[in-house]
């Protein structure tokens, strides 16, 4: 299953303009003891993809890489780039081919983003599973969750989560 998992403002940014994703970090979006089905989604993925951009910022932030237990593929267009650990993977194949193959070997994707990645991804009709959690926020400009492509995919809303705090997480699957 190849799914799209990731937080959203209201007006349909994943980012600011700059990249930044410090808006995330807003403490009203924490509850105690609340992950927004985080550790159990992560469980169950074998393999995490994402663009070079989206890397770069997962790099920046303190502490270890997050998704150390997985296999990481990062897209990238240069083969060589830095790598903060040996163990991830770069590829300068096409989004389609890299993400057919996962599919075939019936891997569980998690498609991490940007909003370029997420648009050719979506455009290969790939995507399989949304599971989008809207903030109570928005930004006015900044990185969508899907940059412009020429895919239009019906969606059917599989479930609906509403938080305390005004978050939202929506599970979506393909028509």
């Amino acid at each position: 299953m190849i799914t799209l998992y990731t937080a959203v403002t209201l007006d349909g940014y994943i980012a600011t303009k700059e990249g930044s994703v410090d808006f995330l970090e807003n403490p009203r979006y924490r509850l105690p003891d609340e992950d927004y089905g985080y550790n159990g989604f992560f469980e169950g993925i074998d393999v995490v993809v994402m663009g070079y951009n989206t890397y770069k910022q997962i790099i920046n932030f303190e502490g270890e890489y997050p998704y150390g237990s997985k296999e990481s593929i990062v897209l990238s267009k240069e083969q060589e780039v830095d790598l903060s650990n040996n163990e991830i993977k770069i590829t300068t194949e096409p989004d389609k081919t890299v993400v057919e193959r996962l599919k075939k070997e019936n891997k569980n994707v998690w498609i991490i983003g940007g909003g370029a990645t997420n648009a050719r991804i979506h455009e290969s009709k790939l995507i399989d599973r949304m599971i989008l959690t809207y903030l109570p926020i928005t930004l006015g400009a900044g990185v969508p969750l899907f940059r412009e492509n020429k895919s239009s995919i019906e969606w059917k809303n599989i479930g609906t989560q509403t938080f305390a705090n005004g978050l939202i997480q929506i599970t979506l699957e393909r028509r």
